[in-house]
């Protein structure tokens, strides 16, 4: 099931980009949703729904530079970055328990 939604947020984020950068303007357009107190209210939503992904990511990976380059990722391309590493993460593990806390044997 989490290999299945992972791949779900993964595709339906990437359509979704790919439909604001064909018919939006992301720079002109950026700044209008600031303006707007909905707008600002969805930017800290996604902003502390991210954190707490982040949060997750870190608790999963022995590695600082994993948890560094997913959290970059995070910032800079939003729930496409969560969707990946969910079914990236979903694909490696063996179990729902090593799926939400990775392999606590690396660590």
């Amino acid at each position: 099931m989490a290999r299945i939604m992972g791949l779900a947020v993964l595709a339906g984020m990437a359509v979704a980009i790919w439909f604001g950068l064909a018919e939006g303007n992301f720079m002109s357009e950026g700044s209008d949703i600031w303006s707007l107190p909905w707008g600002r209210v969805s930017l800290v939503d996604l902003y502390l729904g991210l954190a707490l992904f982040a949060a997750w990511v870190a608790l999963r990976e022995p590695k600082v530079v994993t948890t560094a380059a997913w959290w970059a990722a995070l910032l800079l391309l939003g729930n496409l970055a969560a969707g990946a590493y969910v079914t990236v993460a979903a694909f490696r593990s063996r179990d729902l328990h090593q799926l939400l806390l990775g392999d606590l044997t690396s660590h």
